[in-house]
């Protein structure tokens, strides 16, 4: 049985699912408002019995009205009142904006990331499994390839989650619609961007530098892996350190935890919610990596550290200049717009 090591189907319908799932959450959500909005007050009366009627003496007949009166029954208790729900108070970007020097390390960092996975790893392959990797993977190792395979897939499935997410959840939804600023999600989307083409460039490098063989390349040859398998034959089979998948997922996590607490997107308890929720996936990939029998758990831990120093990293620094009353970049407008893939960042110069 053989199987190539790359991209799954999976990870691409899951980033595509991500986003039509959170544009379907917006749609619903804004219709729930509009019709509470447009709910008519309804005019309630006292207790008819308490008032007496007299008899009306002779008179005039009373001019015609435009509109009869109408009394609606009476009903025990207090009169019930809607109840106006207040939008939430407009998002207001604080901090200095995405400056040139930032736009070329974007670019820079998203052209390793794709160089370094064309090249092939090295020949020499210097670093070998420690024991407490061997004692890690004979634990978390699942019993057959077909399992391995299903715990792979769910990596990928992971890995697309938490890199969507900044995006479509934080920045499009809630920091653009919920909140009202179009300005903090174009920011937080390009901060986003930065920090994911920064961890892609460090650890496509360090992969094809340090060129670890994954744990499943000591069972190619056996009658479960045959030696001919794109498995055992590819370049995938020596880009074991560090685990991308790990270190995407964890920058989605701590890129998630920096913008809800540094903008309060969307009130406590709910931002320490999201960040923990962040987290909770980004360990259950990297998990899924080891259990898939592609990666060590130095590999995994590593790939958390990088994610994490950089999905901090990096959005600490922009927050950590004010900004001024300079507008944006000019001559740059940048859109978050739907795409056959997902979500796309458009530009227009």
């Amino acid at each position: 049985m053989s199987r190539a090591i790359g991209p799954h189907p999976v990870a691409s319908r899951s980033l595509a699912g991500a986003a039509f799932a959170a544009l379907l959450g917006c749609a619903l959500l804004s219709w729930g408002r509009l019709a509470l909005a447009e709910q008519p007050t309804t005019a309630v009366a006292g207790d008819a019995s308490a008032a007496a009627v007299e008899p009306a003496a002779p008179a005039p007949a009373p001019a015609p009205v435009s509109k009869p009166a109408v009394v609606s029954p009476s009903l025990p208790g207090p009169v019930p009142t809607l109840v106006s729900v207040d939008s939430p108070p407009p998002l207001v970007w604080k901090w200095a904006h995405f400056s040139t020097a930032d736009y070329v390390l974007t670019l820079a960092g998203g052209a390793t990331t794709l160089a370094m996975a064309i090249v092939h790893p090295r020949a020499q392959h210097s670093l070998g499994a420690v024991q407490f990797d061997l004692s890690v993977n004979k634990v978390l190792r699942a019993d057959t390839l077909a399992n391995q395979y299903i715990f792979r897939d769910a990596s990928d499935v992971g890995v697309s989650l938490m890199v969507s997410w900044p995006f479509v959840a934080d920045a499009l939804t809630t920091a653009w619609w919920y909140r009202g600023s179009r300005e903090a999600a174009q920011e937080m989307a390009l901060i986003d961007l930065e920090a994911f083409a920064i961890a892609g460039a460090v650890q496509g490098v360090t992969n094809v530098l340090v060129s670890r063989e994954r744990p499943y390349g000591g069972n190619c040859g056996s009658s479960e892996l045959p030696s001919d398998s794109i498995d055992c034959t590819g370049p995938g089979r020596y880009r074991s350190f560090y685990s991308g998948h790990t270190s995407l997922s964890f920058t989605g996590a701590a890129l998630i935890c920096a913008h809800h607490f540094k903008n309060e997107l969307i009130g406590a308890p709910w931002d320490a919610l999201s960040c923990a929720g962040g987290y909770a996936v980004a360990t259950a990939t990297g998990t899924f990596r080891m259990m898939g029998d592609m990666h060590y758990a130095t590999d995994v831990l590593t790939g958390a550290l990088m994610g994490t120093l950089i999905g901090y990293g990096v959005p600490l620094l922009h927050y950590s200049r004010r900004g001024s009353s300079a507008a944006p970049m000019a001559g740059i407008d940048l859109h978050l717009i739907p795409s056959p893939g997902g979500i796309g960042l458009l530009g227009v110069f």
